[in-house]
């Protein structure tokens, strides 16, 4: 009787832990917002404007400019990472710019 009680005991636990692991990973995955290709016209240091590419968190668009100003990317003109210093314009990789000189530098920008 014990040795089957405590086979019970032991499924249940099992069973517990299964149904907790399912349903943080669901969570997990509902969670996440989903993945964007967005566009942005930067200023480097020393005065280059490019157009930076990237993919996100559909959520972040908004922040992303912010975070951005002062990190290192690569470009298409350097081996090394240059760091970007003013993000004039982001959006969706398939929206357009607003700005007439973003606009200009998407058109010439290699794909």
């Amino acid at each position: 009787m014990k040795l089957l009680f405590k086979h019970c005991l032991a499924l249940n636990l099992l069973f517990v832990s299964l149904l907790v692991i399912s349903i943080d990973s669901v969570a997990k995955t509902t969670d996440k917002s989903t993945k964007i290709k967005i566009k942005c016209h930067v200023e480097l240091m020393g005065g280059n404007d490019i157009i930076h590419f990237g993919i996100i968190g559909s959520n972040k668009l908004a922040k992303y400019p912010d975070w951005l100003v002062g990190k290192k990317i690569a470009t298409g003109f350097s081996k090394q990472k240059q760091q970007v210093h003013q993000v004039k314009e982001c959006v969706k990789s398939n929206d357009d710019f607003s700005n007439a000189l973003s606009k200009k530098l998407d058109e010439n920008t290699a794909r």
